[in-house]
């Protein structure tokens, strides 16, 4: 079982660092595109690239960072898997919002790309993944309890 636990947490690392990259692509492609509208004068969407730049390359960083946790804790602490999931819930709901309502500053997107439609179910299946670990430390530490009281 413990085994079994361990290549989740490797396979979910995976899926971590795959969707880190992919907000790093999306962080360069931003990038120059604000370098490209700077050259050309186009002001007017300087702010919303500079916004997007820093939410693409932050994510990468901020899911590095919750990877590292992980590996540390592995399946001594709940935080590390809750945070993860919290974090990939608000860039799904983020991402809707801004191709329906739209969200302050960047308004409303139409344009769907791939590498955003990657993370979007990239992000899925962390929240799987780690909702399953969570169960797993869960029942864990429950197994613990019971066994503590007989």
């Amino acid at each position: 079982m413990k085994y079994r636990n361990t290549i989740v947490i490797f396979i979910l690392a995976l899926f971590i660092i795959a969707t880190a990259t992919f907000y790093f692509i999306l962080a360069q492609n931003e990038y120059e595109n604000l370098i490209e509208f700077a050259a050309e004068g186009l002001v007017g969407e300087i702010p919303e690239l500079q916004i997007e730049v820093v939410l693409f390359a932050g994510s990468g960083i901020v899911y590095l960072g919750i990877l590292g946790w992980i590996l540390l804790k592995r399946l001594k602490n709940i935080f590390p898997y809750i945070t993860l999931i919290i974090i990939s819930l608000v860039l799904i709901i983020t991402y809707a919002a801004s191709r329906t309502v739209g969200v302050p500053i960047i308004g409303i997107e139409f344009y769907i790309g791939k590498y955003d439609m990657i993370t979007k179910v990239l992000q899925g299946i962390i929240i799987a993944i780690s909702g399953y670990l969570l169960y797993e430390i869960m029942k864990g530490s429950s197994r613990q309890e019971e066994t503590i009281k007989k």
